[in-house]
């Protein structure tokens, strides 16, 4: 059964109730989540992978964030004075901050930080209107661009890899290979690849003064708790087995059945999430059959996102086509493309494929596993011959982010980008980031939005840039889907979100 939910936010708050009162909180405890897989990296501006920024998050800050429904507002800075011209944004930092090995940071920690991320982030793009960064005295930073960009706030403050600001002679180091040293609520203690992170609360961190309560990935930042581990369990059934018995006391994502089987009882918080990321297919468009746009809109028609997504997500899922989520400003609408199994075996007469096997990676989650599965099958009833690559995350990751290490296919949850909004959507697949070869057309429609201050226009290079996705098969948006957390009754306070925020919540 499809379920319907409402919106993140809502439904998350829906389900919890009001906060419990100040006077219940307690300090103290460890906290293990159960989370899917291992963090490629914990250098924040190494990796966008969704359980790299579920520690980061914990551990370094911006100098903008986004609130509980995903607006830009200050974090590190105070705020932002803007020139009449557009061009110079001028930030006030907070005085008094710490990084966890005692230094106080300053103007020249934030310079170090954001010039090293727009040589080699993760998401370099979102910044690449910068002209320069400079310091004005230890506490302000200015920066000023080449031209106007009206997303630039929502640009500097995206949790996707996130801009993080680190001590300056970290930032001085390459790309990987900075120390997990940040200002946030949580130190690092320990990263065991094969099991888990470990971080502990700083006991040096002073909660941002102009907010008195968790505001999204902003707000203040109360750690109450000693310790979280984040353990590696790529298993469903050993994740449910893991909260049930008490080993864990929150497993970031368990399946419908289970969900229904735990709802009820009192010893736990089952949490709907919907939509937590579209299920999207990736071409590599730098080899192969991949660069023919026959080939993928063949790929394309062959696929039945309703079957898909039933099977790999059966109990909370929803067909939304869209590259942004619904209650967006920029949410089309779209129609769902169908399938036609007619017209993908006429594009792929036309194309350049010959019946030889193609790679399709995949990580080692069921519910991917599964679409994967889906997708192979349906492929296959158009003469398409794919062969399944099943791996861990950080493995299959590594390769899909290179073009040149023979796969073809790749399916993952797209989940940040859509949350942040169109220009974080798009730019994804500028400079052929996600597709591994850049097209034109998507490149100059990003330039444009970014640059554009007028709100209907943007939706119109937006609505083109998910035409063009579709008509060229860029990629493939199956839909979105949620998940389902499980998490101990003797957590308080705790309340889903992009991560699972382990600020504001205590152990009875």
């Amino acid at each position: 059964m499809k379920l319907k939910f409402l919106p993140l936010v809502l439904a998350a708050s829906l389900a919890l109730g009001a906060a419990v009162p100040a006077m219940a909180q307690k300090k103290g405890g460890d906290v293990v989540i159960a989370m899917t897989a291992a963090p490629p990296s914990l250098d924040p501006h190494a990796t966008s992978a969704q359980v790299a920024r579920n520690v980061n998050l914990h551990i370094f800050e911006t100098l903008y964030a986004r609130d509980e429904n995903a607006r830009p507002v200050p974090d590190l800075a105070t705020g932002v004075n803007l020139s009449a011209d557009g061009l110079t944004y001028t930030f006030p930092l907070r005085q008094g901050v710490k990084f966890h090995n005692g230094k106080d940071m300053t103007s020249a920690d934030v310079v170090a930080s954001l010039e090293r991320y727009r040589k080699a982030g993760a998401s370099a793009t979102l910044i690449g209107a910068i002209d320069t960064i400079t310091a004005s005295g230890p506490n302000t930073v200015v920066i000023k661009l080449k031209s106007v960009q009206s997303t630039f706030l929502g640009n500097l403050s995206s949790p996707r890899a996130p801009i993080a600001i680190m001590p300056a002679e970290e930032a001085a180091k390459e790309m990987g290979k900075a120390a997990s040293i940040g200002t946030g609520p949580y130190r690092f203690v320990e990263y065991k690849p094969d099991s888990h992170v470990k971080v502990a609360r700083f006991d040096g961190y002073k909660p941002n003064p102009a907010y008195k309560e968790r505001d999204g990935f902003a707000g203040a930042k109360i750690a109450y708790l000693d310790s979280v581990t984040f353990r590696f369990m790529p298993e469903a059934g050993a994740r449910d087995a893991a909260v049930e018995t008490g080993q864990v006391q929150l497993n970031e994502t368990t399946d419908g059945t289970t969900a229904k089987r735990l709802r009820g009882n009192p010893n736990f918080q089952v949490i709907p999430v919907l939509p937590f990321a579209a299920q999207i297919l990736k071409y590599n468009m730098a080899q192969g059959p991949g660069a023919d746009v026959n080939f993928r809109r063949a790929v394309q028609a062959s696929l039945n996102a309703e079957e898909i997504m039933g099977v790999a997500f059966p109990d909370i899922y929803r067909i939304d086509q869209a590259w942004v989520y619904a209650g967006s400003a920029y949410h089309t609408g779209r129609a769902p493309f169908k399938q036609d199994l007619a017209a993908a075996k006429a594009h792929l007469a036309k194309s350049s494929y010959k019946g030889e096997k193609l790679t399709f990676i995949v990580h080692n989650d069921r519910p991917t596993v599964d679409a994967a599965t889906v997708m192979q099958q349906q492929m296959s009833q158009v003469g398409i011959n794919v062969e399944l690559k099943v791996a861990d995350w950080p493995t299959t990751s590594g390769i899909g982010l290179k073009s040149d290490v023979g796969w073809n296919f790749w399916t993952h949850g797209f989940g940040i980008e859509p949350y942040e909004g169109p220009a974080s959507s798009m730019s994804h697949w500028v400079n052929g980031q996600g597709q591994r070869k850049a097209d034109p057309v998507i490149d100059d429609l990003f330039a444009k939005i970014n640059g554009e201050m007028n709100v209907q226009t943007q939706k119109r290079f937006f609505s083109d840039f998910e035409n063009r996705m579709a008509d060229q098969a860029i990629a493939t948006n199956l839909g979105n889907y949620g998940l389902f957390q499980v998490a101990s009754s003797k957590l308080k306070n705790f309340k889903a979100y992009r991560i699972p925020r382990m600020w504001g919540v205590w152990l009875e």
